[in-house]
């Protein structure tokens, strides 16, 4: 039953909640926060709406944030799901953990994650998207509420969770009510900031109570003839919270105060502190073994187990049982097991009368009794980050499991926490090298500064060469990718591991030698003295390992660049591809490079294949920062093939998971690709958005992401009218490009548009330079796309009869391409250089296949360019007509042509990490342009373009 005072006045409230609960009920998912201080009565509420909620038939699950849940992996989580998981059997329990859900099972028994070559950031990723779709699957069979009291006390990875989980709730039948103290605990962390600053968080906060409500509880609590003056007596000493009236009524009836006006003094001396005055006194008129079992239960936190507590205050069970009744009859404990306070701020008033030196020891023996009987190695780890260090052994070993374990689950936080008081313990010197290897690695996983700081100590201390060159590895790829490239360090470690590393260990010495090309040959500072390396590795063969098979990858890249053997480079790739799979943590950026040296060979296909396989695998490990590189590159890949619907979809995909979580700063190139994909569709302002949104300054790293970034905005400002501007930025990056080897115009075609960029300016000369230059690099390679483009540009820049063998040599290199985009430039743009030499007649051909072309591509200022030029010959072609599936956004037309391959609206939101909802509306949106009414009917819609409407003009296109 809820107290009177945790419902008076408290009409409003109640009612939102009803209306939320019916809401959600269909469909209208809501994330509710009940915000106040300690004893406000939101624990009221929040009960008032379980109760609610199953009456209305939903399924409800509870859980409560503690002091020390803060430092256990999923606390909150666990205490969710586990009931719910516990009572499904057989099919039940299959279902419920189906799909994607899948990904989170390890957390409700069995095996860790799988994968043991996740980092703990993909882990992570995995159990929250997996949690995600856990809570649907659960939804979907029952209206579900998720009730959390004591928000502000939850650990970390929960955070995350109900975080990703806000961002996801429309559609779904779900209530998540929680309970917050605001500013609580003192300085709040960034996990639960994201929680309750999200827009979509609805806050009620309920109000102290009214002076008129205290003297009706005062009334009916002590005596019905209360006056007036004690009654407010006690409104001013409580303030209206129903908590601290409610422990001031207990102290005032049992030391015996009357309520009448001369003994108002009293209630003032009592005061607000009466809270914990009111504890203590109940607790000391009890038998000493119930104040035992409370100090135990304090010390061991909330939802304990009645023997652990035994335990842990010398009580046999029996004897435990009764102190347990007794604190409940006292109002000390709740009536209920597993044991547990009936407010933290009753528990606070217990564990604050502990000595400093009794809370040491007292949290000590609990690590211990914890372990022995079994407990989860975290909840042990909990206890002994409340202890000093002591120079145990046995709590080193306890804290490094508790980390492993942490890590394996994606709760990168906590495993810090754990190993920094590991650290502190002291551990046994010869364990002190791997406990800091350990600690590196789970803070350059969760992005912490001093992870390069404790990977340097490890690796001094360290003296096998094998671990050394482990510990080498994560320290250089800390040094370039974590702390703003610095690629000189991260290379004399690697190089130095290399030079240690005995012979026996080619599989670990080739890793090495990837990281450091991949790292050497990216800065110019370095490069020479890379290129040297590189050459001796160019003569060897490397094996079929997977370090082999890694560095031949890498080799396959660099030399590509360096606009090599198109023939040889393509070799390499497909022979680092034959010796199995090259994707998840531990194959690095191999599958990345051997999609390079594809599309940049113009073997889209092959491409295509690599960056599907690397989605596939992403989804099932899910990794999400996997999953947003694979979209961007296949999204690259698409804008080159001109498949610009494509392109924008992948791409939109990218973004959205780096927004999702926190990627965007480490991974700007979508942004850039989506901005190119979209001048190529006539949205300028969308580029200059897309661009706009990547907090990219001066002082961001140098790496490659950067340069894709800073080239796409040279473009656009050129298109702007801001010439010189963009014209001085790829200048600038082409000398980068060259200092780093760069020759390959298939790779960087930075010669191309600053040609463009002179002409425009009237420098003819440099820009006839510059695109003779390109030409002759784009001949060395071979690939017709950068040849094709070359030529094309050569020809425009030449202008006149003399630009016109240049432009029909970049049509013929085109021919059979499928660069489908830029072959419709080439075509356009030869067209309208036969117009201009007032060759009409023989200009209609190729403008009619270049508008043809680039409006199947999605360009429409090409095929507007066309168009006009059209226009200009004589010819009159009819005006261009989006079809139905032409009006499809990228998005919708992703999702449309999944589920014409048969997969369900879960299967696709599972696939593309978005919700339900999502799908179903992009679905509705195709079936209304595509004018069809169910799914069956997609696959001839998309097969075939609407056919026009008899009132209006035709697609294709005519001429006179």
């Amino acid at each position: 039953m809820l107290a009177a005072s945790d419902l008076l006045e408290r009409e409003g409230e109640l009612a939102q909640l009803g209306a939320l609960i019916e809401a959600a009920r269909d469909g209208a998912g809501r994330f509710v926060l009940l915000e106040g201080g300690a004893g406000i009565g939101k624990t009221g509420l929040l009960t008032a709406a379980r109760e609610w909620g199953r009456e209305a038939g939903m399924d409800v699950l509870h859980a409560r944030g503690g002091e020390l849940e803060r430092e256990f992996s999923y606390g909150i989580v666990r205490q969710l799901f586990e009931p719910a998981l516990a009572g499904a059997r057989g099919r039940s329990r299959a279902e419920i953990l189906s799909g994607a859900a899948a990904l989170a099972a390890p957390l409700f028994g069995g095996d860790y994650l799988a994968d043991g070559g996740s980092t703990a950031a993909e882990s992570g990723f995995a159990t929250v998207h997996g949690l995600f779709w856990l809570t649907a699957n659960l939804a979907g069979r029952r209206p579900l509420m998720l009730a959390v009291d004591d928000l502000h006390w939850a650990d970390k990875p929960s955070l995350r969770w109900l975080s990703y989980l806000i961002r996801r709730l429309e559609g779904l039948p779900l209530l998540v009510v929680a309970c917050l103290r605001p500013a609580e605990p003192e300085g709040e962390d960034r996990a639960l900031a994201e929680v309750v600053s999200d827009p979509a968080v609805f806050v009620v906060r309920p109000p102290p109570l009214s002076d008129a409500a205290v003297a009706v509880l005062v009334r009916a609590t002590l005596s019905p003839e209360a006056e007036a003056e004690f009654c407010d007596a006690c409104f001013a000493a409580t303030g209206g919270n129903p908590l601290f009236v409610r422990e001031l009524m207990a102290a005032l009836a049992t030391q015996g105060v009357a309520a009448t006006a001369d003994q108002a003094p009293r209630v003032r001396e009592i005061g607000p502190e009466g809270v914990v005055r009111s504890v203590r006194l109940r607790l000391s008129r009890l038998p000493a073994e119930a104040e035992r079992l409370a100090r135990a239960v304090a010390v061991l936190g909330d939802d304990v187990e009645l023997d652990a507590a035994a335990a842990l205050a010398g009580l046999d069970h029996e004897r435990a049982a009764d102190a347990a009744a007794a604190l409940a009859r006292a109002g000390i404990l709740r009536p209920e097991l597993p044991l547990a306070f009936v407010h933290p701020v009753v528990r606070a008033a217990v564990y604050n009368g502990l000595t400093p030196a009794e809370r040491e020891r007292e949290h000590a023996k609990a690590a211990r009794i914890l372990a022995e009987r079994g407990a989860a190695d975290e909840h042990a780890a909990a206890q002994l980050l409340l202890t000093s260090p002591k120079g145990e052994d046995s709590v080193v070993v306890s804290l490094r499991e508790a980390a492993r374990h942490a890590l394996a689950q994606g709760a990168g936080d906590n495993a810090v926490a754990y190993l920094r008081r590991a650290l502190a313990e002291p551990p046994p010197t010869e364990q002190r090298a791997e406990t800091l290897h350990e600690l590196g690695s789970a803070e350059r996983l969760t992005l912490e500064p001093a992870a390069s700081g404790h990977l340097r100590e490890a690796l001094r201390l360290t003296e096998d060469p094998r671990r050394r060159a482990w510990i080498a590895l994560e320290l250089g790829r800390m040094l370039f990718w974590g702390e703003g490239g610095r690629a000189d360090e991260a290379v004399d470690v690697l190089e130095r591991a290399i030079a240690e590393l005995p012979g026996d260990e080619p599989d670990l010495r080739q890793r090495l030698e990837a990281a450091l090309l991949t790292i050497a040959l990216e800065e110019p500072a370095l490069y020479v003295r890379a290129v040297e390396r590189l050459e001796r590795l160019r003569a060897q063969r490397p094996d079929s390992t997977l370090g082999g098979r890694i560095l031949l990858a890498a080799l396959a890249y660099h030399d590509a660049r360096a606009g090599a053997s198109l023939a040889s480079c393509v070799a390499r790739a497909e022979r680092a591809l034959a010796g199995g799979p090259l994707y998840g943590h531990e194959a690095g950026m191999g599958w990345c490079h051997v999609g390079f040296v594809f599309v940049n060979a113009d073997r889209f296909d092959a491409a295509r294949d690599v960056y599907d396989a690397a989605l596939v695998d992403a989804r099932a490990r899910g990794s999400v920062f996997a999953f947003a590189l694979a979209s961007l590159l296949r999204g690259g890949a698409a804008y080159l093939r001109g498949a610009l619907v494509d392109a924008e979809a992948d791409l939109r995909l990218a973004i959205e998971a780096c927004e999702s979580n926190g990627l965007a700063a480490r991974l700007p190139t979508p942004y850039a690709y989506l901005a190119d994909t979209l001048i190529e569709r006539g949205d300028l302002d969308g580029a200059a958005g897309a661009l706009a949104r990547v907090a990219a300054g001066e002082d961001f790293p140098e790496t490659v992401h950067l340069i894709s970034y800073r080239t796409s905005r040279a473009r656009l400002r050129i298109l702007q009218g801001r010439t010189r501007e963009g014209l001085a930025e790829l200048f600038e990056l082409g000398r980068r490009f060259e200092a780093i080897g760069g020759r390959n115009p298939a790779v960087y075609s930075w010669r191309s548009p600053a040609a463009l960029a002179l002409l425009e300016l009237g420098e003819r000369e440099e820009a006839r330079r510059l695109s003779a230059e390109e030409v002759e690099l784009a001949r060395e390679w071979g690939a017709s796309r950068a040849l094709g483009k070359a030529l094309r540009t050569a020809g425009l820049v030449e202008g006149g009869e003399a630009g016109l063998p240049l432009l029909r040599e970049a049509v013929d290199a085109l021919e059979d391409s499928s660069a489908l985009l830029e072959r419709a430039r080439a075509l356009t743009e030869l067209g309208a250089a036969l117009r201009r030499a007032n060759r009409r007649r023989e200009a209609r051909e190729p403008l009619r296949q270049g508008l043809e072309l680039a409006h199947s591509c999605g360009a429409k200022p090409l095929a507007e360019h066309a168009h006009t030029e059209l226009l200009a010959t004589g010819a009159r072609p009819r005006r261009l007509v989006l079809s139905g599936l032409e009006a499809l956004t990228p998005s919708e037309r992703r999702v449309a042509e999944m589920a014409a391959d048969g997969l369900s609206n879960r299967d696709i939101a599972q696939a593309l990490f978005v919700t339900p909802k999502t799908v179903e509306v992009h679905l509705s949106n195709a079936y209304r342009k595509l004018e069809i009414s169910s799914r069956s009917q997609l696959p001839l819609a998309l097969a075939t373009p609407v056919e026009a409407q008899s009132e209006r003009e035709p697609t294709t296109l005519t001429s006179s």
